[in-house]
């Protein structure tokens, strides 16, 4: 075998021990619509240095800080969510950052609402996709929260924004999140583990589809879309 080939060959190995854990991952892992808790006084997770920065930019832009969660109470995790709201409520975001198996993770989204149904969905964080078609989901990775903001902006110019209620904004976070769950019920990419509908999980078929829309379809619409040949 040539060094060439014995390349190609653990090229292959690597791949396929990827694909094999995050399939058994997505398998395993239980999905909730409300996986949030409100941490006890005194008990909040220290932001790390990117939510702070990211918290600080909201901050300036406008942003009214909605609250802040724990992200799932079993001791692996150990993730922050900021919710952060437009005064005009068009927009929702989340900034989260922390730990999950000591492994750090972090991430910013910007929500919004169409009149005629549609939500668009900004992130800068590329683990998590939305294969359920519920949301229309622009990836820019290394983007910080203004920069991120801003090309949130540009695909909302041509929409009708539907608001999200004022009474009650991040509750809408929490609907787009059922939507979706639904949409993957429907679409027989997942089921729901309990009589409530509140907690599901993909099964193989929404599996595959979650490895192939994160490891190969959307990096290849960012790379398209980072060298002009689609549009933002």
């Amino acid at each position: 075998m040539t060094e060439f080939q014995m390349l190609l060959a653990a090229i292959g190995i690597l791949l396929g021990g990827f694909f094999v854990l995050i399939v058994a991952v997505c398998l395993w892992e239980k999905q909730s619509i409300q996986p949030f808790y409100f941490p006890d006084p005194g008990q909040e997770y220290p932001p790390v240095e990117a939510v702070t920065k990211a918290n600080q930019q909201a901050a300036r832009l406008g942003f009214e800080h909605g609250c802040l969660c724990h992200f799932g109470k079993a001791k692996m995790y150990r993730v922050r969510y900021d919710f952060w709201i437009t005064p005009d409520c068009a927009v929702i975001s989340t900034v989260s950052g922390g730990t999950i198996l000591n492994i750090p993770t972090k991430g910013i989204w910007f929500f919004t609402k169409s009149a005629e149904g549609r939500v668009l969905a900004t992130t800068n964080e590329i683990g998590e996709q939305d294969i359920s078609g519920v949301m229309e989901q622009a990836t820019w990775t290394d983007y910080e929260f203004e920069a991120l903001y801003r090309k949130h902006m540009q695909r909302l110019k041509e929409i009708a924004i539907e608001p999200f209620e004022a009474d009650k904004p991040l509750a809408g976070y929490f609907e787009i999140r059922k939507m979706r769950a639904d949409q993957l019920i429907k679409q027989a990419d997942a089921y729901y583990l309990d009589e409530e509908e509140l907690v599901w999980r993909y099964n193989l078929k929404g599996a595959l589809k979650f490895y192939m829309v994160s490891q190969w379809v959307r990096p290849l619409k960012r790379g398209l879309r980072s060298i002009g040949l689609m549009k933002d």
